[in-house]
């Protein structure tokens, strides 16, 4: 009893000092923060972003330590871009290939058509020392760039007071550890299990988070959002093969551009139409070629044309009709012509037939 009386009061004594502390000194920074070893900061983890110079971090009020300078800043840069492209799908491969080429990666992309536009947005990082030549190069893929945003924020400070907390938080562990070997009573080691649990649980926390910060620093995230300018017209009709004097449905459709669009129909005939889905009738019979071309309200135009599309058949008319009684009634007379000429081919078998036929029934009215 009396060791566990000497024990607690040293434990939440460790405990105070260890949340007490606010800073860290140079041979923290130096021989802490990423190895035991002394070994300076990896530049691929941590590269040097702004300031080449040492940075003082001003220390609390209430800090009587020495003051902490660091060799270079932690800065998170992001970037968001809104871009019009000619094609969509091009314009996102390009990018992927900008951002691998830094030795980069894709976070996301993705494209979907809206109304009559197709838009797509791609998500990337890229190591910071390549964001603003990154920027500049998705600026050169653009037809036009519609917004563009960049920011900044500096973590140095936070991350000297999560390696600071780090060291604090090891130390406690260690002395945690060695009254663990001291402890004889199961309440004890228990009590101190407790602590140790608590301690390793915000070491894990503050190392993550410290790595977090190591890799947002060290490659920026760039977001750019796009829109198609390119043009793409077609068209469809109710039905291609049709008679004399029927009527046509077309529907016209567009994708990318900037809407309102202007509408240029060829039915093929020497009729136009300037309808977004025209109607027409087509009087002759025949094939015809159908050219449509679309613009939109900054010039840009696409034609797609479909050759021999439409098929018209002669239709109703009264030659037509006249025409078709007459080789009926022909037609007829020449089947009743077939007729009579099979029957006078055939003559000889009637007759003889019709004799037998009479000669059997004349009989049998004499037996009757």
């Amino acid at each position: 009893m009396k060791k566990l009386v000497f024990i607690l009061p040293a434990v939440f004594l460790l405990l105070v000092t260890s949340c007490s502390q606010s800073a860290v000194t140079d041979e923290m920074l130096g021989n802490q923060a990423y190895s035991s070893s002394g070994a300076a900061p990896p530049t691929t983890v941590v590269p040097r972003l702004t300031v080449p110079a040492p940075t003082t971090i001003q220390p609390a009020p209430d800090y009587n330590g020495p003051v902490i300078s660091v060799p270079w800043r932690m800065i998170v840069r992001t970037g968001q871009m809104s871009i019009v492209v000619e094609d969509v799908i091009v314009a996102i491969e390009r990018i992927t290939e900008l951002a691998q080429s830094t030795q980069g990666y894709v976070v996301s992309s993705n494209s979907w058509r809206d109304g009559e536009r197709l838009r797509g947005i791609i998500t990337i990082r890229v190591p910071t020392a390549e964001f603003t030549n990154i920027l500049t190069k998705i600026s050169s893929i653009a037809v036009e760039v519609s917004s563009q945003t960049t920011s900044s924020q500096d973590v140095t400070e936070e991350f000297v007071d999560l390696t600071a907390k780090l060291k604090n938080l090891e130390a406690t562990e260690q002395q945690l550890l060695k009254i663990m070997e001291k402890a004889e009573k199961v309440e004890d080691i228990l009590a101190i299990q407790r602590e140790l649990t608590n301690t390793r649980q915000q070491i894990e926390q503050t190392k993550g988070r410290m790595q977090y910060l190591e890799q947002t620093s060290a490659t920026s995230l760039i977001e750019v959002s796009l829109e198609q300018s390119k043009l793409d017209a077609k068209f469809t009709v109710n039905r291609r093969f049709i008679k004399s004097g029927e009527v046509v449905q077309f529907s016209s459709q567009v994708g990318g551009g900037f809407p309102p669009y202007s509408y240029s129909w060829d039915f093929g005939d020497g009729k136009t139409s300037n309808d977004a889905s025209p109607l027409h009738k087509y009087r002759g019979s025949g094939d015809y070629t159908i050219t449509l071309t679309i613009t939109d309200d900054r010039g840009n135009s696409d034609t797609v044309t479909l050759s021999d599309y439409i098929t018209v058949q002669p239709g109703w008319s009264a030659g037509n009709i006249a025409g078709n009684a007459w080789n009926g009634l022909a037609s007829f007379g020449r089947v009743l012509l077939n007729i009579v000429i099979w029957l006078g081919i055939f003559s000889p078998v009637w007759i003889i037939g019709g004799g037998i036929v009479y000669w059997l029934v004349r009989r049998r009215r004499k037996k009757a």
